[in-house]
């Protein structure tokens, strides 16, 4: 895992790493330390306050009764103007836009809130889809040459090695496929990083939340981020009413993917020609 300054870095080295490297990068202090408290803030709430919400990957916890200390809170969009800002950093968008596209949307938000005692999550990887050891499902000769997926991290707590930071393990991007009880796990690792921090690490990369051994919780929010072509696994305009829509700035619609007018109801369409190297020429 290789780390880096927000102020000095290399564009190219960055994404190799994530491409060819160990698949996962650190940026030191992106954020400020008001923001990411205030995130907390709004993130425990809802966590302390809502119903139990769907989480993955959690068979350990479930079984062992746990699952209640693995905590989920989606549509972070809707929680706050500060999530907004959070993911429309120029870092973000400068390694985004050159790795998936410059019109890159956002797959899914959410925070994950791991308290003490809760057990890890199996290792398990988010491209294409978190179900991808249903291979029967997916097409024929789906491989890792280009990047389709790339995960971020935003610490709100310490993540160490004893709060349960995110296990990896290094170079499992190179070759898709989903892992299992015959690959080699002895190299894992784990993403250790400070609130205040950004992770990026590849979708294809074999990973998961640690064991929470310490006595403190240890939340992060969590990021998918897509090429705009692949559809998201969270709905997350729906969410969203038309005020927050209508309000919201240029980087946010293009996260929510409302910049772009694919999928849409061609029948009622008025355009007669607007697509193709011609059209666009003229």
């Amino acid at each position: 895992m290789k780390k880096f300054s927000k102020d000095n870095y290399e564009t190219d080295e960055a994404l190799d790493e994530l491409m060819q490297g160990s698949g996962v990068i650190v940026f030191s202090d992106v954020f400020s330390l008001e923001d990411i408290n205030l995130a907390r803030e709004i993130v425990n709430h809802f966590a302390d306050t809502q119903d139990q919400k769907e989480s993955h990957f959690n068979a350990e916890a479930e079984a062992s009764g746990k699952i209640q200390l693995q905590q989920r809170v989606w549509n972070l969009f809707g929680k706050g103007d500060v999530f907004s800002k959070l993911i429309s950093d120029d870092l973000i968008f400068i390694l985004m836009s050159k790795l998936l596209g410059n019109e890159f949307f956002c797959g899914s938000y959410c925070a994950s809130r791991l308290l003490p005692g809760s057990p890890g999550q199996e290792l398990h990887l988010d491209y294409p889809y978190w179900d991808f050891y249903k291979t029967e499902t997916f097409p024929m000769g789906l491989n890792s040459s280009f990047a389709q997926n790339c995960q971020a991290t935003i610490p709100l707590d310490i993540c160490s090695e004893k709060s349960g930071a995110t296990a990896y393990i290094p170079g499992s991007q190179k070759k898709l496929h989903y892992p299992n009880q015959n690959d080699d796990f002895s190299n894992k690792q784990q993403m250790i990083a400070e609130p205040g921090d950004l992770v990026f690490f590849n979708g294809n990369c074999w990973h998961g939340a640690s064991p929470n051994n310490s006595d403190h919780q240890r939340a992060a929010l969590l990021i998918e981020f897509l090429p705009k072509y692949i559809k998201p696994v969270e709905d997350l305009v729906t969410y969203l009413n038309d005020e927050f829509k209508k309000n919201a700035d240029d980087r946010v619609r293009q996260l929510l993917g409302l910049n772009y007018e694919y999928p849409k109801i061609m029948d009622v369409s008025t355009k007669q020609n607007n697509i193709g190297i011609g059209y666009k020429a003229k």
